[in-house]
């Protein structure tokens, strides 16, 4: 993510990033169970999650809690925006 950011940054002063509500099963789905198992991670297909997006809809990260996408696209010198 950091390492995006900061090739934005050499192009706009601060990028916007979407930050999505999703489901646990959507990322199963794309990720597979056993990749997350592998990281030493439990997602349920009915847990709700938050995706961050580059503005071309790129998944960069996906957060267990809202404020913690919020948080670390700020941390990465993002302007996030809620989109539903």
């Amino acid at each position: 993510m950091a390492e995006r950011m900061e090739e934005r940054n050499e192009i706009e002063a601060t990028p916007l990033v979407y930050v999505r509500q999703i489901a646990g099963a959507e990322v199963l789905a794309e990720v597979g169970e056993d990749e997350i198992k592998a990281q030493g991670l439990v997602i349920g297909e009915a847990d709700t999650l938050y995706a961050v997006h580059m503005e071309d809809g790129t998944r960069m990260a996906v957060f267990s809690d809202r404020g913690h996408a919020f948080a670390a696209a700020r941390y990465h010198g993002a302007e996030p925006v809620s989109v539903h």
